[in-house]
């Protein structure tokens, strides 16, 4: 059986996820801040490394404290992520739910078009908000923040708190994004099978 173009990317870009984590943990247990900017990192995990980012932090900080649960949780959120497109593109029905979400998208375009709007938005939002926070500029409240994830932005929100390295040492963001876009996974699942 011979690997696709896309199957190789996900070999390499976890291989590549693996070890920019190894080498940042011992850039960090030897005095230093880790790899540099952190953008690296989280750009690795976000473009299909999460196996490879999730596999290090495990085999480097076997115990979870509070220091780096929040890099543990993040790692996970989007290892399963991950793991569901990739259970759409190669699982045993990959051809079944690919025809039933695009049935879903001809059937509820609206609500597609919503969502990639609602994250556009709350992704532009998050990185404005970075960007004034280092400029010392009048900020965007939290709570707007929050209520552009919880009418569902979260994916949106959650790409850039990781990518500009933004709100995450907040406990409340960190979770409370996750819930939001548990919460909506969940609705447009209800919806899905047409229960809503």
């Amino acid at each position: 059986m011979s690997l696709t173009f896309f199957q190789w990317y996900i070999i390499v870009i976890n291989l590549i996820a693996f070890i920019v984590f190894i080498i940042d943990y011992q850039i960090y247990c030897h005095g230093g801040e880790g790899i540099q900017p952190q953008v690296l990192c989280n750009l690795v995990t976000i473009f299909g490394g999460a196996f490879g980012a999730f596999v290090a932090e495990t085999l480097c900080q076997r115990k979870i404290t509070k220091y780096n649960v929040q890099s543990r949780i993040y790692t996970f959120i989007w290892l399963f992520l991950q793991l569901v497109f990739f259970w759409i593109l190669w699982g045993p029905n990959h051809e079944a739910a690919r025809e039933q979400i695009l049935s879903f998208y001809n059937g509820h375009r609206i609500i597609c078009i919503y969502y990639a709007g609602i994250n556009v938005v709350s992704f532009i939002a998050f990185a404005a908000d970075k960007i004034k926070a280092m400029r010392g500029a009048w900020r965007i409240s939290e709570f707007s923040l929050l209520g552009l994830c919880l009418i569902g932005g979260g994916v949106g929100g959650i790409l850039a708190m990781d990518i500009c390295n933004h709100k995450v040492t907040k406990m409340y963001f960190m979770f409370g994004v996750t819930a939001m876009i548990c919460l909506h996974l969940v609705l447009l699942s209800l919806v899905l099978i047409g229960a809503i």
